[in-house]
């Protein structure tokens, strides 16, 4: 410290004194003040940008860390507690915030799974944490494709364009209503949905579904032209086989157990129904 002052005041010397050098040096100090200033601005931008970024983020809840605990029990969850999820989708991913994006999911909270499967009955979705990479979506609020089928498939190709390998399937025991889609990078590879008629039947029968022997009518089929126990036998096998057939595409959510939950916590939040249309 002491030489810059040293050096300070030789240069007020040397310029006052009319010194050719004084010119000489009053050029290095503007350079060394230009530099200075540059580094300054600099560092203040990539500041702005940090704080910018963190503010973005900002609203997507902390998961806490893993903790011990007896969640991870080497038991299948109950079936009373998944209950019989007439829909639900699959994601090849183990980012939650990404899935919460692509979803248009609103005030996110974090949450264990109990608290998320009891919220998915209502307007909510739950987020479950990653499970052998993948995260699984369940509540009522999720798209049927037999409200809208043009406006299912949109919503399926956006969010896959987003999250990449996206799955969804749905089953109604009752009604007989039944669907499976799959979609990589916002193309279709597979997609079957049937309710009173072949809503949307696209790609190549998987090898799942050959060795499943589930049926997929094509598109203009008539009920009258089979009998119709043989038709309502092969609408019952397809509802049937959905749970086996999402345990070969990816997860079925009644074999998952807790000690495959890669954390405790997943994710619960409102879900718009308008961003599926």
């Amino acid at each position: 410290m002491m030489a810059i002052m040293e050096r300070i005041q030789v240069f007020l010397k040397t310029l006052t004194a009319g010194d050719p050098l004084g010119r000489t040096d009053l050029l290095m100090w503007s350079v060394i003040l230009l530099g200075s200033m540059f580094a300054c601005c600099l560092a203040v931008f990539f500041l702005t940008m940090y704080v910018f970024r963190r503010q973005r983020h900002s609203d997507l809840p902390i998961l806490p860390t893993n903790r011990k605990s007896l969640w991870k029990t080497p038991h299948p969850i109950p079936t009373y507690v998944f209950g019989q999820p007439r829909r639900w989708m699959a994601f090849r991913t183990r980012n939650l915030g990404l899935v919460r994006n692509a979803l248009g999911v609103t005030n996110a909270e974090v949450c264990s799974w109990e608290q998320g499967l009891c919220k998915a009955t209502e307007r909510n979705l739950f987020i479950t944490p990653p499970i052998r990479g993948w995260v699984l979506v369940f509540g009522h609020f999720l798209p049927n494709p037999s409200d809208d089928v043009d406006a299912f498939y949109g919503f399926m190709r956006n969010v896959s364009s987003v999250v990449g390998e996206v799955q969804f399937f749905c089953m109604d025991v009752v009604m007989r209503e039944h669907a499976w889609v799959r979609l990589i990078d916002g193309n279709v590879v597979r997609s079957y949905a049937w309710s009173e008629s072949t809503l949307w039947n696209e790609g190549r029968n998987s090898s799942a579904e050959i060795s499943l022997q589930m049926h997929a009518f094509d598109y203009g089929f008539q009920a009258s032209e089979i009998p119709e126990h043989e038709l309502q036998e092969k609408l019952d096998h397809n509802t049937n086989q959905v749970h086996a057939l999402a345990a070969r595409w990816s997860l079925d959510p009644l074999r998952v157990e807790p000690k495959d939950f890669a954390s405790e916590f997943g994710l619960t939040g409102e879900m718009d129904r308008l961003q599926v249309g």
